[in-house]
């Protein structure tokens, strides 16, 4: 009987084998205009490739890490789409709005937003300060709001647009030394609900993706010694016996992007092997 590492290896591997197998056009994106947040590394990463493998094309923000983007993008590109990004801090309010309007002047306007892109700071209550709190909700929470605003109409207009937004598990359980994070992430639920009733007339779906415990080790190796301890203490708590990945995480987000989820908006969907969000064990 394999280990839970190594199952959750097989899952991931099986998930991808999946994706390739897709034929492209089956999500209804060819051709689509999809601009994706944190889009260059593990679950956003997962999430662009398979938005490009069905023929949409990609606009990237990422935070400061230039090598990956400009490594993503060029596999993007190899898939035969057009794909763009930009370095952008989300926590620059003034320049994210700059940023949003040179790319839907220049790049085209957007079909899909993914907000995936997040901070996630630990610390104790007493050690937040106000700027600590202010940044966190601007990247996680206003960043997000901003770029639905910038958007939508565009979409409402057209009769056609998804807008997926990342959440996780701990925004219903709550976690020590993540007020500020855990603030956020609940705070994206309601965000969405409300843009889901503004946009429904029109054609327009807005849901939440609520991962649990995704196993993004490869991609923080500095980070490995701690991710380690407290993936094991967290794989025990889940009914699966193991962590999700990050191609599971991007198939649920493709199918709400997909015109197949046309009657599904305002709704969240939860990856967390078998963990209730309102039953912490």
């Amino acid at each position: 009987m394999a280990e839970p590492a190594d199952q959750a290896d097989t899952a991931g591997e099986g998930a991808a084998q999946v994706q390739e197998r897709r034929p492209r056009g089956c999500l209804g994106l060819t051709g689509r205009r999809a601009l994706v947040t944190g889009g260059s590394k593990n679950i956003g990463r997962a999430i662009t490739e398979g938005l490009a493998d069905d023929g949409a094309h990609i606009f990237i923000l990422a935070r400061d890490d230039r090598a990956s983007l400009d490594e993503t993008l060029a596999a993007l590109r190899e898939r035969g789409v057009e794909a763009e990004g930009v370095l952008q801090d989300l926590a620059d309010g003034e320049g994210l709005e700059r940023t949003l309007v040179s790319i839907q002047e220049d790049f085209g306007p957007i079909d899909v937003l993914v907000s995936n892109a997040a901070s996630r700071p630990r610390a104790e209550l007493a050690d937040i300060s106000l700027a600590d709190w202010d940044e966190v909700m601007a990247i996680n929470l206003r960043a997000p709001f901003q770029l639905a605003r910038a958007v939508l109409p565009g979409m409402m207009g057209r009769g056609f647009g998804r807008v997926v937004n990342l959440s996780g598990m701990d925004a219903y359980w709550g976690r020590t030394m993540r007020a500020h994070v855990s603030t956020t992430k609940l705070g994206i639920v309601g965000l969405s609900r409300v843009l889901a009733l503004e946009a429904a007339p029109h054609g327009v779906t807005v849901n939440t993706v609520v991962p649990g415990t995704i196993d993004t080790r490869r991609d923080h190796l500095e980070w490995y010694p701690e991710l380690e301890a407290r993936y094991d203490r967290r794989r025990d708590r889940i009914p699966m016996g193991r962590l999700g990945t990050p191609a599971e995480v991007a198939a649920a987000v493709l199918f709400l992007c997909s015109t197949g989820a046309s009657y599904i908006t305002g709704q969240e969907y939860f990856l967390s092997g078998g963990g209730h969000p309102l039953v912490r064990e």
